[in-house]
């Protein structure tokens, strides 16, 4: 009798999976790692002592806190890896946000597997580089360019954006782009994201586009048929410097000055539980002035994504005019597997935490904690989720004048700010009169709410995007393209702190 493919793989799993099992002082220390955040730990703890057996449940692929601490591996035992294809077969398609979008498009998920379990195959036991074990992902990504799926802390397919000013104006359909290596692009003239957008540049209006970074440095885009020089914007390590100018002290962490009667800077790096923790207790720090501002700076440049404090920014905002844009479109799939999956991304976001943590962040790791316990339907069925809004991306306006009694938001931005980076600044831009000020965005929230897993048996650690959003409402790509800006700060001179406050002085008049 010859098994479904379905079956097939259940066959397998069971082959194999049953020689992954934890220890019982595994599981002890993690019911002891959590009690000491001050969370409320059932009896045995959330994990299994065969977290990869099937059936899946809630608590499946749940491992050791202390697994996540180990540093990413760089070297992958080809046959080792290959074990694991079959689970990591079973995950994705219960849980991963684009299987549905791809397979649409004419991905052959079946073939792409077989492809790759060949190549494993062929490698036999040979220790190999990561990026070399995990090719195929390299070739989903050119089909499907998504920035959160494939190997966490280890080899990166994806791409964020970059931005390049365009020299003259563009006439007609742009169709082509050209890079300084010599090598030329084709550009899709019906998708939003790839065309030319205006914005301030220096002192006037002009043209720009997002591209791939991947690509390489633009020097010229084809529009009408007509060679247009470009320019990309600076690009330098020193950003770290102009940032911690700005700040008057280093930008690692959440910092808020006045700069003057008028207007105020907020520092958000990126948004880990640790950082979190800090602005909680920042906030109580603040001058009564801070929320009363005529110009507040929201300075996201660098900022990698996270946990987003959209509450912590309420003294700012006006709720009213905010809520329509605290619901984005999107499509999440749901099963077992999600929870799970999400205590992943809870372990290794707060595997560096130090106990005393704060009463919110306890209730939030408390909710998702016993969420785990919660009955598994039976064979972990998949549906799927969908959350339409009413407010996005390609409504915002500039310029536009503030509203109300809250101040005007210049968010400054740069292609380090991704995922939920690009989540506060999609909130954000929806507040009157706010103006957003850089490059464009990373381009990470097309494919969205990353789930973790360790692999059992290469031990890699594996990053799965669980939904997929539509943050212009119109379908047109994000990921290496990002959020577009009104004002593009294009030089180290423009980015520098001297005339980022001018605009601020400028916009807050």
């Amino acid at each position: 009798m010859r098994l479904s493919a379905g079956l097939l793989l259940l066959a397998i799993t069971h082959a194999w999976a049953g020689d992954v099992q934890l220890s019982k002082e595994e599981r002890q220390v993690e019911v002891e790692w959590l009690s000491s955040l001050g969370l409320k730990v059932r009896e045995g703890g959330p994990l299994l002592d065969r977290p990869f057996d099937p059936p899946f449940t809630n608590r499946s692929l749940l491992v050791p806190t202390a697994w996540w601490r180990e540093a990413p591996v760089r070297e992958v035992a080809a046959d080792a890896l290959r074990s694991d294809l079959p689970l990591l077969r079973a995950v994705m398609q219960k849980a991963y946000g684009g299987w549905f979008s791809a397979e649409k498009r004419g991905w052959d998920w079946d073939g792409w597997f077989a492809d790759w379990d060949r190549d494993l195959a062929r490698k036999g036991s040979a220790k190999v580089s990561v990026r070399e074990a995990l090719g195929a992902i390299g070739k989903l990504m050119d089909f499907q360019l998504d920035n959160h799926t494939g190997a966490a802390g280890a080899a990166s397919f994806g791409s964020g954006s970059r931005t390049a000013v365009i020299e003259s104006t563009p006439r007609g359909a742009c169709t082509e782009m050209e890079t300084a290596e010599g090598n030329r692009f084709a550009l899709d003239p019906q998708d939003p994201a790839q065309a030319p957008k205006t914005a301030r540049i220096g002192d006037s209006q002009g043209y720009y586009f997002a591209y791939p970074a991947r690509r390489g440095a633009a020097n010229a885009i084809r529009c009408g048929g007509i060679l247009n020089a470009a320019h990309v914007t600076w690009q330098n390590a020193k950003r770290e410097q102009v940032v911690a100018d700005l700040a008057e002290r280093p930008g690692g962490e959440p910092s808020y000055r006045k700069v003057s009667d008028t207007i105020g800077y907020l520092r958000l790096p990126t948004f880990s539980k640790q950082n979190g923790e800090l602005l909680r207790k920042l906030l109580p720090t603040l001058p009564a002035s801070a929320g009363h501002e005529k110009l507040l700076i929201v300075d996201l440049r660098g900022n990698d994504g996270g946990d987003a404090p959209m509450g912590s920014l309420a003294r700012w905002l006006d709720p009213a005019a905010l809520r329509p844009a605290i619901k984005f479109n999107r499509r999440q799939l749901k099963s077992c597997l999600y929870d799970a999956l999400s205590w992943g991304y809870t372990q290794i976001t707060s595997q560096g935490l130090k106990p005393p943590i704060s009463d919110q962040l306890r209730g939030i790791m408390q909710k998702q904690l016993d969420g785990l316990f919660s009955p598994s339907p039976e064979g972990c069925p998949v549906r799927i989720e969908e959350e339409h809004s009413i407010w996005n991306y390609s409504q915002h306006r500039f310029p536009a004048a503030p509203k109300g009694n809250k101040p005007r938001l210049l968010v400054l931005v740069d292609n380090g700010c991704g995922s939920d980076c690009e989540y506060v600044a999609y909130v954000l831009a929806a507040s009157p009169g706010s103006v957003i000020a850089g490059e464009n965005t990373y381009g990470v929230g097309q494919f969205i709410q990353p789930g973790y897993l360790i692999l059992p048996h290469s031990r890699l650690k594996f990053r799965i995007a669980m939904g997929m959003s539509d943050d212009y409402g119109d379908g047109r790509s994000f990921d290496g393209y990002g959020l577009d800006v009104d004002i593009v700060l294009d030089s180290e001179e423009a980015q520098s702190a001297t005339a980022i406050l001018r605009l601020a002085e400028t916009l807050g008049r």
